[in-house]
């Protein structure tokens, strides 16, 4: 411990992390109006290529926002725009494909992305389930905190569990330091049983890869699961193939060895309950900051629920039309096996189409698995190959296709 605390003065001052001082009813733009401490600054420049052309690319993002008609609703102010840069070292294209992404689960998966005013998930927050630690770590990264044992599977609904956690991250993404630290999420699992079982299903654990890979503007540091049941590894297999070989590496079991969870996030900043220096688990300042921004998360979810088509309908096309020669061709072809090679700058995969059924496989693990038009894995449902393949293009936005090695490239807009 004493080697990690070595390190403390190399870090971000965290005295803003954790600022619950705020104007609940604060305007948007109080994000870019809070001054960062010279080591923060420094960060982003150093890990996010945020410099002097900062300002020039926000206005090159709010510009393809215009030019694709997104904006007639949605929001498009300079403090809503960094956070995705942020979120993508300032990559502009990257950071418009996620805006794009950041609505297209608000239009596919309203039940569980929808932000839902904090009144509605009152009695859910006051279970004391999760909480922003009040403490960062040594790097000044904010830490959240989600306690299984304490969300009673036959009080809580599901979606109620998912839009909680996403109205925490809106909630947190608003400080700057937190944009450019990032957040560190740590899982209890103490206490599972075989009702928490309707928390794991494919479909949210499915939901959940694409907000912490694609859809929020957050850069999710490390996941630490405390406690985890034997079959944890299974779930975790479950997800493998969609996983980033980044966040793969961020994922740490601990199971019941406390030890190995001090090694990444030390007792100054954990709870009494976990062996911390801190008081026991209290989520009541954190609540009463989320419960008196009511206003600021209705004011968001107006702007969301009036772009949300736009946007996404906007998406659909560009990526249909940046595919069409490749679905037209496989439309054409016979029945005969046909197989395609798809990349993207994280993963590689081939894709074989045989009869009516699609499958991934990977090229490292070569794992396969069977892909419906629902977006849920099944062995036992099948489609058309022409939908399959659509659904594919439309989902994955991969860079290049090669089908019967003919290839071909997305079309940028």
């Amino acid at each position: 411990m004493k080697s990690n605390r070595s390190s403390k003065s190399n870090s971000p001052s965290k005295s803003h992390i954790c600022d619950y001082s705020m104007d609940p009813h604060a305007e948007f733009e109080m994000e870019l109006n809070r001054s960062l401490d010279k080591s923060w600054r420094e960060k982003a420049e150093k890990e996010l290529n945020e410099n002097s052309e900062a300002k020039s690319k926000i206005s090159l993002l709010r510009n393809m926002i215009t030019s694709c008609d997104l904006n007639k609703r949605g929001r498009e102010d300079d403090a809503f725009l960094l956070r995705f840069l942020r979120a993508k070292k300032f990559d502009v294209d990257k950071s418009f494909k996620m805006i794009q992404k950041y609505y297209w689960m608000k239009v596919h998966s309203p039940e569980l992305f929808h932000v839902s005013p904090p009144s509605d998930l009152k009695s859910m927050l006051e279970m004391q389930i999760q909480c922003m630690l009040p403490q960062p770590d040594l790097q000044g990264r904010q830490i959240y905190l989600f306690r299984v044992e304490k969300c009673d599977p036959y009080k809580v609904p599901v979606d109620h569990v998912f839009r909680s956690n996403v109205l925490s991250l809106e909630d947190a993404i608003r400080l700057p330091e937190v944009q450019i630290g990032g957040l560190v999420v740590l899982l209890d699992m103490s206490g599972l049983s075989l009702g928490h079982a309707k928390y794991l299903s494919p479909h949210l654990a499915r939901r959940t890869v694409e907000v912490v890979q694609e859809a929020f503007p957050l850069r999710f540091k490390a996941f630490h699961v405390l406690h985890e049941p034997f079959y944890f590894d299974a779930i975790l297999a479950m997800l493998k193939p969609f996983l980033k070989d980044k966040i793969r590496r961020r994922i740490h079991l601990h199971g019941n060895d406390m030890n190995s969870l001090y090694k990444h996030i030390p007792k100054d900043c954990l709870p009494a309950e976990y062996g911390g220096t801190q008081p026991p688990f209290d989520n009541s300042i954190w609540r009463s900051r989320i419960l008196n921004n009511e206003e600021y998360f209705r004011r968001l979810e107006s702007y969301n629920n009036g772009c949300e088509n736009e946007i996404i309908n906007n998406n659909n096309n560009e990526m249909y039309h940046n595919h069409k020669n490749v679905i037209d061709d496989v439309d054409s072809l016979s029945d005969d096996e046909i197989y395609i090679d798809a990349e993207d700058d994280n993963k590689s995969l081939d894709v074989e189409i045989d009869g009516n059924s699609l499958h991934f496989i990977d090229t490292e693990t070569e794992d396969s698995e069977e892909y419906d038009s629902d977006r849920i894995l099944s062995p036992r449902k099948k489609v058309p190959p022409m939908e399959s393949l659509e659904e594919m293009f439309l989902k994955h936005e991969f860079s290049t296709f090669t089908l019967n090695e003919k290839e071909f490239e997305e079309v940028k807009p």
